[in-house]
């Protein structure tokens, strides 16, 4: 009956997630066909214009140009009609100095939820092909413009209006208080890349530890950690956690909800409740229930590369962090061990998919990314100390810069001299096949590493010999008073025989 249960309660998983796919599937293509209107051509003239609401947090680019979503309300044809749009256009404009644009103060400047104009000069441009069908379909279609050619239509809303001000401010603070460091604090507390070095980015990258540079787990347990300490003293462990639950809500709104801060929230917000209610789950069980949850609010996300790392990072770090650890811990301290094995463990999940879409490794990155998780947390430590301190004293700015820039100085230095090591590069000029295949040869070793200690073990459970081995009777509990020599149901005197050895009271009945 058992056996029929668990077969029973697997048809029935299966079911329920082969149907929750395909609802997510059609949620996800009823988006993709809902883009196509808002960029046709009505009657028989080209779109001269959008109309809509800002859509995403403006963003510069490596060219020094600024970006932001636009979702579209309606389009504007040459002859002045104007027709419902639907859809997202990546607008991008360079600010002209001097003109009254976007960039030209404050007032102007783009807040999400705003309601703007964009006018066209030439047709959007069509995405990129070529990164496979569903990656093209959910793809942006971009325009260039002037910043001129961008009119505001309203103020942003109240709510967003103050969420800028906060983002504006929380920017300045870091810039203030870090120093040479302030564009990398920006980067690793609000996500924000705009004016990190470009040569500092490319060794990250080349180093293996972009993921670094992305606001994730990681950046959300550091935040969390720093606030449950500081409350902790002084309203105890359950309140501060529940603070840090809600300062993480405050977190995601203030950053946006990209895959990986919302996975990573998520998973903050389920492990607490069951915490709370001492049921503590596996990271696996965690990581499963925000997956039901990001794909149900979130369906188009599920196709975002950042969102396949994302879990594919975590579901490693829980299926073969213990066996990386177990191997570790012989060699190395347990600190040093669990961050190898974490960083091991996600390169053992992501691999695959970084081969087939980048087409490089760099097997040298758990060991660069475990060295940088220490100075990337005293680097936000000291950022965030510092920029508290500069809002209250503004004097204490070049104080709280030198402290900041202690483990900047020594996080650049790491990357430099890991972005040298050698990395595997496979050829991207061949087919696919190669990745494929060292994609399939990295899968089938990190099972291998997974499955060993539990093949070893079965292994060695059947051919260990029972002889010579301690078999203890299972017999009752003495009564008490009873003498230990003495059988506990038959009163009469044990003889003796080997193992009494009652005359030096260490009897083992």
């Amino acid at each position: 009956m058992r056996v029929l249960g668990s077969r029973a309660l697997l048809v029935a998983a299966f079911a329920a997630g082969l149907g929750f796919g395909s609802v997510s599937h059609g949620r996800s293509e009823a988006a993709t066909a809902g883009s196509s209107p808002g960029f046709a051509d009505y009657s028989g003239l080209p779109v001269s214009g959008y109309e809509g609401r800002i859509g995403s947090d403006p963003r510069k680019t490596a060219s020094g140009m600024t970006g932001f979503d636009l979702e579209l309300t309606a389009a504007l044809a040459a002859d002045g009609a104007r027709n419902t749009a639907t859809g997202r256009l990546g607008v991008y404009y360079r600010p002209a100095p001097g003109s009254r644009s976007v960039a030209a103060g404050p007032v102007l400047q783009p807040v999400r939820g705003q309601p703007v104009r964009v006018a066209l000069d030439r047709p959007a441009l069509a995405p990129r092909t070529g990164e496979g069908a569903w990656a093209a379909a959910l793809a942006l279609r971009t325009a260039f413009v002037d910043a001129a050619d961008i009119t505001m239509l309203g103020p942003p809303p109240r709510l967003e209006a103050l969420r800028a001000g906060a983002r504006r401010a929380l920017l300045g603070a870091l810039s203030r208080a870090g120093g040479q460091a302030g564009p990398l604090l920006e980067a690793l507390v609000v996500g924000v890349r705009d004016d990190l070095d470009g040569a500092l980015a490319d060794d990250f990258r080349q180093a293996g530890c972009a993921h670094i540079l992305a606001l994730s787990g990681q950046h959300v347990g550091i935040l969390a950690s720093l606030v449950s300490l500081l409350l902790g003293f002084a309203v105890g462990p359950f309140r501060a956690r529940a603070a840090a639950c809600v300062l993480a809500g405050a977190y995601l709104y203030l950053v946006g909800a990209s895959p990986s801060v919302a996975r990573s929230v998520l998973m903050f917000w389920v492990a607490s409740a069951s915490a709370a209610a001492d049921r503590p789950q596996k990271p696996l069980a965690t990581l499963s229930v925000v997956f039901v949850v990001a794909v149900a609010l979130w369906p188009r996300s599920a196709h975002a590369l950042s969102f396949k790392l994302s879990y594919l990072a975590v579901a490693g770090i829980a299926v073969f962090g213990p066996s990386w650890e177990f191997g570790l811990r012989r060699a190395l301290p347990p600190p040093l061990s669990a961050a190898m094995a974490t960083g091991l463990a996600a390169l053992a999940a992501t691999a695959p998919l970084s081969v087939l879409t980048f087409g490089t490794l760099n097997p040298f990155s758990p060991l660069t990314s475990a060295v940088a998780g220490l100075l990337v947390t005293a680097l936000m430590y000291a950022g965030l100390a510092g920029a508290a301190l500069v809002a209250l004293l503004p004097a204490a700015a070049p104080l709280a810069a030198f402290v900041s820039g202690l483990p900047y100085l020594a996080l650049a230095a790491l990357m430099r001299a890991a972005a040298r090591l050698p990395a595997l590069a496979i050829v991207k000029d061949g087919t696919g096949i190669q990745r494929g295949i060292v994609a399939l040869v990295i899968a089938i070793s990190a099972t291998f590493v997974y499955a060993w200690p539990h093949v070893a073990y079965l292994a060695g459970s059947r051919h260990r010999s029972t002889a010579g081995q301690l078999r203890l009777p299972l017999g009752t509990l003495l009564r008490p008073g009873q003498a230990p020599h003495r059988r506990p149901l038959r009163h009469g005197a044990r003889g003796a025989g080997l193992g009494n050895r009652a005359r030096h009271r260490l009897h083992d009945p």
